[in-house]
């Protein structure tokens, strides 16, 4: 189990708000995990797994203005892991609000609507998709990649409705992949190799 530590941020709209940090290098880069309706020990065993170059950080916002402002208050884009449709929802209102404050995007367990990638700038995108996932199907999975010009679709075996609870090991073994060989820090986005979810 990882240790992780419960800060209050106030942001300039001076809104305090909750935020649960786990520890990575020195010279780790944060990723905001967005998931309103999980606790941060449904995430312990996935950061045991995450790359230490990154640092996973937890925050309770309820708006794309307050995700945009705890952002502002890291001072750098940053990669962002939105897990369920309410942090999909503002994820992609985020991004298509601020261009350049999230630098890479992962789905999980629902889905960018139509309007709202239309209305995204363009951004490296994982779909992280359990192959027994009961919310988004595979079908969807689909259309939603084929519609992000700049995305990746990985279905892992063993993953239902929460990949990073349900095979913690395989999701951050994806996000790691997705880090390290996709793009996700890159400003240059090429056309990422299609994944195979069968291999």
């Amino acid at each position: 189990m990882v240790d992780f530590e419960e800060v209050t941020v106030t942001l300039q709209s001076g809104t305090n708000l909750e935020v649960h940090s786990w520890s990575g290098s020195d010279n780790a880069q944060p990723i905001v995990i967005l998931a309103p309706e999980s606790s941060p020990r449904d995430w312990d065993d996935f950061v045991s797994y995450l790359s230490p170059s990154h640092s996973p950080l937890l925050p309770r916002v309820s708006s794309p203005l307050e995700l945009l402002m705890f952002i502002w208050e890291i001072g750098e884009p940053v990669l962002i892991i939105a897990q369920g449709d309410d942090a999909i929802r503002i994820a992609g209102d985020t991004v298509a609000m601020a261009a350049g404050s999230i630098s890479s995007l992962v789905v999980c367990d629902g889905e960018l609507a139509d309007d709202q990638i239309s209305a995204m700038h363009e951004i490296a995108t994982l779909i992280l998709r359990g192959r027994q996932n009961t919310v988004l199907s595979h079908e969807n999975a689909v259309r939603m990649h084929d519609s992000l010009r700049h995305s990746t679709l990985i279905e892992p075996e063993n993953c239902g409705n929460f990949p990073a609870k349900d095979n913690p090991d395989a999701a951050a073994s994806a996000i790691n992949w997705f880090i390290a060989g996709s793009g996700a820090e890159s400003t240059d986005l090429e056309e990422p190799e299609p994944i195979d979810p069968k291999a």
